[in-house]
């Protein structure tokens, strides 16, 4: 029997790792003909993918008019008032505006606050959606991707992210061609913090049992018309094989650490866009490690987000003999645009399983972390502005973040003393800060055994079987 043909698309790079690296392209290579979709032009990854037996096709990004964004954007905004309704999404707008000048501050918190009301004037939201259905094969390249629809010829559909623009109309064109559409959401925060969802997928799987919550919520009609699955996190199998770790003095030597007797902080950095003030944190560890407040003189690994600039944490910090930086995954024109290799996963399990103390700002880390039983802590304050302390703060309460603080996994730190007192107590004692990793784990992946892509694969060969 032809295997079917089921398109699967790859618009980030941490894709790339999800898919390929985990070995799941290969497992669906074994029931069905992957036809690949890369949004950009990574031409050593497409090589290797073409090496490997697999068709790939480099396609186009969806495009919009400015008018069709306005409604997009409108859409959302009134989809975040009526359905979301979670506290993710204004905890993080609110503490964003915080850092714009003073008028651009009250300028957007006035046009967030006319949105809302606008959002709430009677059969807003059916004059809204009746206008997107008139403009969207018009004001897109959605003729371009009906065409690319019927050249590929593919049975099912495939995605990692729903919720890209990036791939917003090709995915809106196989729904409308009828395809079989499925879903694996790549982070347990999409689901919350993202906004409408144009196409209704027949499958979606997801990390945890929060997350499944959260969908038939955000979109009762699921219960009846599609399947959801908790199939765990496939990008976090790499943490229960040993072939993804190096021994700690083959790290050592690689990383450049001189590590004999030393004890290791990593500190996990989080995007501009989202946490512009971060560097401090750093900066207050580096100082406290210069004036004897951190006995030992650790060393700090800290690693830069793919998706910032590294020179922004060397600029904030300045000369330093205490920090190693090391760069991660990052794309040479978007930065999110990047070929994650094998090599690039073995650094970050080693990291996370060769350091002592692990810190970052309410980030996916703490779960990574979590997996190598780790000490989690997570820096709340602000040196100049207690404001801004006590909003940053509140990103800790975001919705897909509250199992994880009531899980008691990762301990916040509400000034810079209690940072410097957290990570000498954990440098100390360890034991004493690790004992919630497993709940972390089980309330956030679900299942803790490596196993999650073939669960993937599983769902996706029954998915197909339907077709």
């Amino acid at each position: 029997m032809e295997k079917k043909r089921i398109l699967v698309t790859i618009s980030f790079s941490f894709s790339i790792r999800y898919l390929y690296r985990s070995g799941l392209l290969h497992a669906i290579q074994q029931f069905a003909h992957p036809v690949i979709a890369i949004t950009w032009n990574q031409a050593d990854f497409i090589e290797e993918l073409r090496a490997a037996g697999f068709e790939v096709h480099l396609i186009p990004e969806s495009q919009w008019t400015t008018s069709y964004g306005v409604l997009r954007h409108n859409i959302d905004a009134w989809f975040y008032t009526y359905h979301t309704q979670t506290r993710s999404r204004n905890i993080q707008n609110k503490y964003l505006r915080n850092f714009l000048p003073f008028t651009q501050r009250i300028k957007k918190a006035a046009r967030e606050k006319f949105d809302s009301i606008q959002m709430r004037l009677p059969g807003k939201g059916a004059k809204l959606f009746a206008l997107e259905e008139a403009m969207y094969k018009n004001e897109t390249n959605y003729n371009e991707m009906v065409e690319l629809v019927q050249r590929l010829n593919v049975e099912a559909v495939f995605t990692l992210t729903p919720f890209h623009k990036q791939e917003d109309v090709l995915l809106r064109a196989c729904k409308d061609a009828g395809k079989k559409m499925i879903t694996s959401i790549l982070s347990f925060d999409n689901v919350t913090k993202r906004g409408w969802l144009p196409v209704a997928y027949d499958v979606y799987m997801v990390w945890n049992k929060h997350n499944h919550r959260e969908l038939l919520s955000i979109y009762p009609n699921l219960a009846q018309s599609a399947r959801i699955v908790v199939t765990g996190a496939a990008q976090f199998d790499f943490y229960y094989n040993q072939s993804y770790l190096q021994s700690k003095a083959e790290w050592s030597r690689q990383v450049g650490i001189d590590a004999a007797n030393r004890k290791i902080i990593l500190y996990a950095g989080g995007p501009k866009q989202l946490l512009p003030q971060e560097p401090m944190f750093l900066k207050d560890i580096d100082e406290a490690i210069s004036a004897g407040k951190i006995p030992g003189k650790p060393i700090i690994l800290f690693r830069c987000h793919p998706i910032d600039k590294i020179e922004r944490w060397k600029a904030a910090i300045g000369p330093s003999q205490n920090i190693i930086y090391e760069t991660s995954w990052s794309g040479s024109g978007r930065l999110q645009n990047a070929n994650l290799s094998d090599t690039d996963i073995v650094k970050l399990c080693s990291n996370l399983a060769h350091t002592d103390v692990h810190i970052n700002v309410c980030s996916t880390m703490t779960v990574d972390g979590s997996a190598f039983n780790k000490p989690q802590i997570g820096p709340g304050y602000d040196n100049e502005n207690k404001r801004q302390g006590r909003l940053l703060r509140t990103m800790y309460q975001q919705d897909h973040f509250v199992p994880i603080m009531k899980s008691n996994g990762l301990q916040l730190a509400r000034s810079k003393h209690e940072l410097i007192k957290l990570v000498n107590d954990a440098l100390a004692n360890p034991q004493n800060y690790v004992q919630q990793c497993d709940k972390v784990l089980k309330e956030i992946i679900t299942y803790t055994d490596g196993k999650c892509a073939n669960r993937v694969a599983t769902v996706l060969k029954e998915a197909l079987h339907a077709v």
